[in-house]
């Protein structure tokens, strides 16, 4: 006898009340950690800060790229967000940008400590 069994649902999310108690701690932990570098960075001229960004920057445009690939081959050339990506891809361009945002953020901050 076949029974009906279900699959387990996809549809898992991180519960918002954690979220709100850990959101602020992660944050302020980072913040810390990227504030510490910089200033360590630019006591002792140490470039590792500025390697691991650009390093990020890079990781991040391949990412984008391959994320867009199926539109490249469409011919959209042009287009802005994930609408048109299916699957894989879309979660690849998440991904990218998750990159590609803090790399800017650290090289803006870098910039800044400079002057």
């Amino acid at each position: 006898m076949a029974e009906n069994k279900q699959k387990p649902s996809d549809d898992w999310s991180f519960p918002p009340d954690l979220a709100a108690i850990l959101g602020p701690i992660l944050a302020t932990m980072a913040v810390l950690y990227v504030t510490c570098a910089i200033s360590w960075a630019r006591a002792f001229g140490d470039t590792y800060l500025f390697r691991f960004a650009l390093l990020l920057g890079a990781v991040g445009s391949a990412l984008l790229f391959l994320a867009r690939l199926p539109l490249y081959r469409r011919g959209c050339l042009f287009t802005l967000g994930p609408r048109s990506l299916s699957g894989w891809h879309r979660k690849l361009y998440y991904v990218a940008y998750a990159l590609i945002i803090p790399s800017v953020v650290l090289l803006g901050l870098l910039l800044l400590n400079l002057k």
